[in-house]
């Protein structure tokens, strides 16, 4: 038995190895990462499952170990702190379908949409699966959960502005930069964040692009959601609307925010919904249910951009890449049913391909 503290790493082979001294930093080197980010998670034997961790600290040992932006980490906690009200103190290998069932029906008691019920469910799978991975469990509960009792989300609409509501819109909204950021919002498809956090330097006039290399979240700059560096063309409206900004504002530095409060402090998303948006919305008479039943919000310019883009002939896939979608399933499941435009260009271009 070793005299120093022992440390258990996972072989290849399903073993263990126990290392002491200087031979500790390599073995740790040697472990491999869990699926969702991090490294070995403390001194428990990972080769045995007959182990009595509570749910409750695992969970917390996998939060503490996600290489994930903070704010991803934060709406994991919620799933979290609500599986460890419902199942807690139970042992991690000892969980079972009943307990993923109960953990269900407590969400769903407590009026959790079946959209909300169903992201749960995922990050509790996570959890659970690297458990298995660090072998303090079998097997997965969460996968074994029967199909009839997992939530079936509706899929919503997305919520638009129609091209009728926007003149009165924009003639109510004078207030600035909150004015040109939604302009710059509809015209682009970018979002609330990429907009916030956007820079001097992210602006090419020359190339007419801006360059997305940022996300205004949580009071704070990360990367762009889905960690997706993209490039969004600019058309000519947009180029003319950021030079005049950047005339007006005599910006110093290429460091500088394009949209600011006046001293280079980030925009406040409640000075932007709550005290501009909205309150411009109902001057105009633009109401906050739009013709899907959703209710509108910033994002809703977003989904317009990508309702003008599809009616007037994009191809799905260019759109999928301007708004830095993970997929093309994504873009599609949203805005497919927009996309008639395109459809009907591309069947046209089928006349007089036949010889009879």
């Amino acid at each position: 038995m070793c005299a120093v503290q022992r440390i258990w790493t996972p072989l290849g082979c399903g073993g263990v190895r126990c290392t002491c001294g200087a031979d500790a930093a390599e073995a740790v080197r040697e472990a491999p990462e869990q699926a969702d980010g991090g490294d070995d998670l403390h001194a428990i034997d990972p080769a045995r499952t007959d182990i009595d961790l509570p749910f409750r600290d695992w969970a917390e040992r996998w939060l503490e170990s996600l290489e994930r932006k903070s704010t991803t980490v934060g709406s994991y906690r919620s799933t979290i702190k609500h599986a460890k009200r419902v199942f807690g103190s139970t042992s991690v290998n000892r969980l079972r379908v009943e307990d993923v069932a109960r953990f269900n029906t407590d969400l769903r008691d407590r009026g959790c949409s079946a959209s909300t019920r169903a992201k749960h469910l995922r990050v509790l799978g996570a959890c659970l699966q690297t458990a298995i991975s660090y072998r303090y469990a079998d097997r997965n509960p969460v996968r074994d959960l029967p199909s009839a009792q997992r939530p079936r989300p509706e899929r919503k609409e997305a919520a638009y502005f129609e091209n009728a509501e926007l003149p009165r819109l924009f003639d109510v909204l004078r207030a600035e930069p909150y004015r040109l950021l939604c302009l710059v919002a509809l015209k682009t498809g970018m979002r609330q964040g990429e907009l916030i956090g956007l820079r001097w330097r992210d602006v090419d006039f020359d190339d007419a692009v801006v360059r997305v290399r940022g996300s205004y979240t949580g009071g704070t700059v990360t990367t762009p959601k889905n960690r997706e560096r993209r490039d969004v063309d600019l058309i000519s409206d947009v180029i003319e609307l950021l030079a005049r900004r950047q005339r007006e504002d005599a910006a110093g530095s290429h460091d500088d925010l394009v949209f600011h409060d006046g001293r280079q402090s980030f925009v406040s998303p409640t000075q932007l919904l709550k005290r501009n948006l909205y309150p411009a919305m109902a001057a105009a008479e633009v109401p906050r249910i739009g013709p899907t039943n959703e209710r509108r919000t910033f994002h809703s310019f977003r989904h317009t951009f990508a309702k003008r883009a599809l009616e007037n002939g994009a191809q799905v896939t260019w759109l999928s890449r301007h708004l830095g979608h993970s997929s093309l399933k994504v873009t599609t499941d949203i805005y497919g049913h927009w996309e008639r435009a395109e459809r009907k260009l591309q069947a046209a271009r089928m006349e007089g391909a036949f010889p009879v």
